[in-house]
């Protein structure tokens, strides 16, 4: 049976917004194939990163970042195990693994990029994109394009 909406009527392509939906605006999506399936994440202002199995459109997992998400990327460590880059409303960046290893589970925060503690954005981090090498960048209401570099071993 399909997901039902509010009002009983079917969803769409039979994914619906049940009741483990975002409570606030969707502000990214981000497709992900893993050999666990293939997924849809999503970040809402309502301060989460959820994701979907793409074929029955159930939500298997959800973070939440105690503040608005604005923006997500998928990128990758130097050991190329994929990680999600979450920028929030606050201006900070939060590093998530994403799929789970022998020694960290499925989304676990790894670290957190602040302008307290590091460079960062004095603003909301409105944007976040994969770069080469281990790379990525980030833009903000600040004005600011900041370009960050992961080194080490992440733990993964």
């Amino acid at each position: 049976n399909a997901p039902q909406q509010q009002g009983g009527a079917a969803a769409p392509n039979g994914v619906g917004a049940a009741s483990n939906g975002h409570t606030g605006a969707i502000t990214s999506l981000l497709p992900f194939k893993s050999s666990a399936g293939s997924f849809v994440l999503s970040s809402s202002l309502d301060g989460t990163v959820k994701a979907w199995n793409s074929s029955d459109g159930s939500c298997v997992h959800t973070e939440t970042h105690g503040a608005g998400v604005v923006t997500m990327a998928l990128s990758a460590d130097q050991k190329n195990h994929p990680i999600l880059l979450v920028g929030l409303e606050t201006g900070n960046i939060m590093v998530r693994n994403v799929m789970q290893t022998p020694n960290a589970p499925a989304f676990c925060l790894l670290f957190s990029l602040s302008s307290k503690y590091t460079a960062g954005h004095s603003g909301a981090c409105r944007t976040v994109k994969e770069g080469p090498a281990a790379t990525f960048y980030s833009g903000g209401d600040d004005g600011k394009l900041l370009v960050w570099q992961l080194t080490g071993d992440l733990g993964l």
